[in-house]
């Protein structure tokens, strides 16, 4: 393996508890002389919890936050690089800078990092391998390193802040040259008993896009309010006046009060004891080009104070950091409201993207399952995540105990198994594979998965009640209710049914990787099925709970023996509350295709496009939102991908493009064509190839337009209208562009 016999080194330090002002960075130097002649040097390394590193003055890497976020007890993931053209022969020098991210959080909040089990001072793993023709040397982390905790960075904790004195920065500790004569020898420190250091194979964080300032205004005295208009995860790029004498303060918010103040949303009350996106630096009489290098926030909008002199607007930038994750899809129509909720839904994923979905940008930055289930097919049809998942999935296998749970959040620092969990969130594990595989015939993670999709099983299996029922963890959560914990629907309803859903995938897993499966699966299910409709199907076919999640799940799963009382029930039901969804994250998941499949395309368009409470439009016109909002409550976070899957349906169904069999080998496209919307443009890089469809309406004609890529098969099958040619509503067509004159059937 890689690492074996290279230890971790350390400083010898204490951790710091809740210490908001002397929690400075660690900087590490190795300098090594090299003979001429080397035809190639590899680096692999790991600096916990976050790493710079360098040589010979140069960054190894324009990657950001590594390495990845992990279980640091079970998975360690490390960088490979070629350094081969930053060594020469002679005199060279490795350094590396390392932050605390979540393996060293001092903070006290809810969420138990201060009291994870890995939690340590930061710590180093390097390996460089430097190839000759007849030998291979090696340098590692060891003791004759020299490390030092007097760095410029005098504070850093991911989920609040840095803080950064400029008069201590040398911009010469990464070179030979400086003196490192007063820093001390590090020390080495034991890896876990069952760790394994893993390769990361995902795309890497990056500054992905910078935003100018809009508009700056002049708040109090030395204070500064700069909006960049769109709400995003990254930091400040600010260029440092040599005649700033005070200490800057930068606070990031992703709204404004009326009077101009920040408005935090209340999630400042997370923090109680530390600072909540807050940046701090002091300047050193020079001009300086500033950004935090351990910490990210959620903003907007970035107040500015202690500035003696007014900045120059182009002084000021916002870096979009996210995981530089290519985007495979995109799609226009003729309802800007809807362009611009598919880009909310697009920009609010960006922004939870750092090698784990991660709920906000702002107040917690932890991978919720139950927000990454409800986003995973939008995911999937908007951005290749094929490495993503690869990685995540690790973090799904590392979380579960050994008798079969899994956490609300993963990786997880211990907290999350009691509160946050339960059907509504272990779905990622199931999610995430069969989706994976849907979309691109690729079965690798269902095989990984099937053992743990089994003892997961035999967790929720030990969890019936007599009825055979299961009730645990959270609920149809977040829905516009009076309390967001407080859902209408049962418990044991969403549960069992979430239940019944992961045998259904686990059995056809099983076919699909050609493994048996243990019988008593089978009777499971189909007991299962039975005791839903006995006890939640009155005698008319109709969900005793007559709520939408209820009654969508029913139909999103075949757990009935009529549909037409059910669709019936969800039509009313929809048409009560003047065709606005009314359900948790759990029901709208499954709202929109429930809908579809009860040919109700009309009305999930309606839904979507609503205006007034509870709508994704409001967040538009009442909160100037750019992202996708956590709840449509005021407060909270207001950049969620929760709610995204809203812009898979607009695919899906608006440009009608999904697979009909894994990987798109067969394809279906199936358009709906609302009455108020003129035209649809879009199109999805699949692993088969490019599809496009677009469609034109003039009056009740639609002229349709379809690419379908080489190899591929496509049946085209229209929602509402039929083909002029033919009356028919369906056409089987190979490869090829394709241009097709349809009337729209009311």
């Amino acid at each position: 393996m890689i690492f074996d016999n290279v230890s971790f080194i350390s400083a010898y330090r204490l951790i710091k508890n809740n210490d908001n002002i002397n929690d400075p960075a660690f900087m590490f130097r190795k300098t090594f002389n090299l003979e001429i002649g080397f035809t190639k040097a590899i680096l692999y390394v790991a600096g916990l919890g976050l790493g710079y590193h360098y040589i010979n003055g140069n960054p190894v890497s324009d990657d950001l936050f590594t390495p990845a976020t992990s279980e640091y007890t079970k998975t360690i993931w490390y960088n490979r690089y070629d350094v081969t053209k930053l060594i020469c022969a002679g005199c060279n020098i490795a350094a590396s800078m390392l932050g605390n991210g979540f393996f060293n959080e001092t903070l006290k909040t809810g969420w138990d990092y201060d009291i994870a089990p890995w939690r340590a001072v930061p710590r180093l793993i390097f390996k460089l391998d430097i190839y000759y023709p007849d030998r291979i040397l090696t340098l590692v982390s060891d003791e004759s390193w020299k490390v030092t905790d007097d760095c410029y960075i005098t504070y850093n904790q991911l989920r609040s802040g840095e803080h950064c004195d400029l008069r201590k920065y040398n911009p010469r500790w990464t070179y030979n040259d400086y003196d490192d004569s007063t820093w001390e020898n590090a020390v080495k420190v034991t890896k876990p008993k069952n760790l394994v250091l893993r390769e990361l194979i995902s795309q890497p964080i990056r500054e992905c896009k910078v935003y100018d300032v809009k508009s700056m205004i002049k708040t109090s005295d030395e204070t500064y309010l700069c909006d960049i208009g769109q709400n995003i995860s990254g930091y400040i790029r600010i260029q440092i006046d040599k005649d700033w004498k005070n200490e800057i303060t930068i606070r990031y918010a992703e709204s404004i009060n009326e009077d101009g103040s920040l408005n935090l949303n209340k999630m400042e009350r997370f923090y109680k004891e530390s600072a909540f996106q807050t940046d701090r630096i002091i300047p050193c009489g020079t001009c300086f080009t500033w950004s935090p290098k351990f910490t990210y926030h959620g903003f907007r909008y970035i107040l500015i104070s202690g500035l003696n002199k007014k900045p120059k607007k182009d002084s000021i930038k916002a870096v979009f950091v996210h995981q530089d994750i290519p985007r495979i899809s995109d799609f226009a129509c003729s309802d800007e409201n809807l362009n611009q909720l598919f880009n909310m839904g697009l920009m609010a994923t960006y922004s939870n993207l750092f090698h784990i979905p991660t709920d906000c940008p702002t107040r917690e930055k932890l991978g919720w399952t139950n927000d990454a289930r409800a986003s995973c097919e939008q995911m999937l049809i908007n951005f290749d995540m094929t490495l993503f998942y690869k990685k995540y999935m690790q973090d799904i296998y590392d979380s579960m105990t050994d008798e079969g749970a899994l956490p609300g959040i993963i990786p997880s620092s211990g907290w999350g198994y009691k509160w946050g969990s339960g059907p509504i969130s272990s779905g990622i594990l199931f999610e995430i594979p069969y989706r994976y595989y849907m979309y691109t015939a690729n079965d690798s993670l269902l095989k990984e998965a099937f053992s743990y999709f089994i003892k997961h099983l035999e967790y929720i299996k030990g969890k019936k009640n007599s009825e055979g029922f299961i009730a645990y963890g959270l609920c149809d959560w977040a829905g516009p209710y009076e309390y967001l914990d407080k859902s209408p629907v049962p418990l044991e309803l969403t549960d069992t049914i979430m239940y019944y859903a992961f045998l259904l995938i686990t059995i056809k897993t099983s076919k699909i990787i050609c493994i048996s499966v243990d019988e008593k699966w089978l009777v499971e299910k189909d007991n299962l099925k039975k005791a839903i409709i006995s006890k939640y199907i009155d005698c008319s076919g109709r969900c005793t709970i007559d709520e939408q999640s209820a009654i969508a799940m029913l139909i999103f799963y075949d757990i009935y023996d009529d549909l037409d009382p059910l669709k019936n029930q969800l039509k009313e039901n929809i048409e009560k509350h003047d065709f606005h969804h009314y359900c948790g994250m759990l029901g709208l998941r499954h709202l929109y295709e429930a809908l579809t499949k009860c040919c109700l395309s009309d009305y999930a368009y309606r839904i979507i496009t609503a205006k007034g409470y509870p709508s994704y439009i409001d967040w538009i016109t009442k909160r100037d939102a750019t992202t996708l909002c956590e709840t449509f409550q005021e407060s909270n976070s207001q950049n969620h991908h929760m709610w995204s899957d809203f812009i898979a349906w607009m695919i899906k169904n608006l440009a009608g493009i999904q697979p009909a069999t894994a990987g798109f080998e067969d394809i279906l496209i199936n358009p709906y064509f609302p009455e108020n919307l003129k035209y649809v443009d879009a199109y999805m890089n699949t692993s088969n190839g490019k599809i496009s469809v677009s469609w034109l309406k003039t009056d009740y004609n639609a002229k349709l337009t379809v690419s379908i890529p080489a190899g591929v098969k496509a049946e085209i099958r229209l929602q509402n209208a039929v083909y002029n040619d033919n009356r028919e509503t369906s056409v089987l067509c190979s490869a090829g562009d394709y241009e097709f004159m349809t009337t729209i059937v009311k």
